[in-house]
């Protein structure tokens, strides 16, 4: 009889132990669930109550999720507010990781924030025109801007392009229509104006525009014609697949310089970049 009990005592541990370690598990599943979807992203401030952050997996992004709803640490795990956060911050973010469909991006699924490197000021300047330019009111005056989104093998990358020549028509504060008429040299002729996209091996580049176009073609030229434009070179079409929603020139390779053109409903402008194969 005794033995029994000994035996039904055994069961009950082994219960209790089995529990336990379930409960263990589960919330290290839980924790590693949260790992797996977390990513890092550099705080670069704009305005008053904007949160802006420049990520290599997520681009540019606002965080839109309501303050009560998630918490932020500092890189010695203290919590502190998101006015606390400090230009050139990288902070690794946590939640859903599910981005809304708009552009810029938006992430509203945030469950909690840590500041994993201070880094510096200085650090952020590269992302600060990028992300003046995309959150700045657009001038009606000016037709939309366009950058370029990639990625390689060492990070994800965005690239404001440098705009051209346009023909636009708005209308200004007191109701009026205007015409605007911007000549612009050769894409081939922009020189250093021409913004460079480096990359390691061919890859698909993503054209967003801050204001979605209703047609857009693309034509390339070898970069050895850079400075040529008086001979009057022709250049190759490049198809401009769409995928998820977004423009997607496949398959870039370096060398070459490329022009893009925008058609809205209030006319057309000019964009250039071109790949640098390292």
């Amino acid at each position: 009889m005794k033995k029994k009990k000994y035996v039904w005592f055994l069961v009950g541990a082994a219960i209790i132990i089995g529990a336990a370690a379930a409960l263990v598990y589960g919330m290290k599943g839980k924790d590693a669930k949260e790992e797996e979807t977390a990513f890092t992203a550099m705080y670069v401030p704009y305005g008053e109550g904007e949160y802006i952050f420049v990520g290599e997996t997520a681009g540019v992004f606002r965080v839109t999720a309501e303050p009560d709803m998630y918490e932020v640490f500092d890189i010695n795990g203290n919590k502190i507010s998101m006015e606390q956060l400090v230009k050139g911050n990288m902070v690794k973010i946590y939640g859903d990781n599910i981005m809304a469909e708009s552009y810029p991006g938006q992430y509203p699924g945030v469950t909690k924030m840590e500041v994993v490197e201070e880094g510096s000021p200085s650090d952020a300047d590269q992302y600060q025109g990028i992300v003046d330019e995309i959150y700045t009111e657009p001038d009606p005056a000016e037709p939309p801007t366009m950058q370029v989104e990639y990625t390689t093998e060492l990070a994800n990358a965005v690239v404001l392009a440098n705009r051209g020549g346009y023909e636009w028509v708005y209308m200004d504060k007191d109701g009026l229509s205007n015409a605007v008429v911007a000549d612009s040299v050769h894409v081939l002729d922009w020189g250093d104006l021409l913004i460079d996209v480096t990359l390691t091996e061919p890859v698909d580049l993503t054209l967003s525009f801050s204001d979605e176009p209703m047609e857009v073609t693309v034509v390339r030229y070898d970069s050895s014609l850079r400075g040529k434009a008086q001979d009057m070179p022709a250049g190759e079409d490049v198809p401009v697949a769409e995928k998820d929603g977004k423009l997607v020139l496949e398959g870039v390779e370096g060398d070459y310089v490329y022009e893009v053109t925008g058609v809205w409903e209030n006319g057309r402008a000019t964009y250039g970049f071109y790949t640098v194969q390292k």
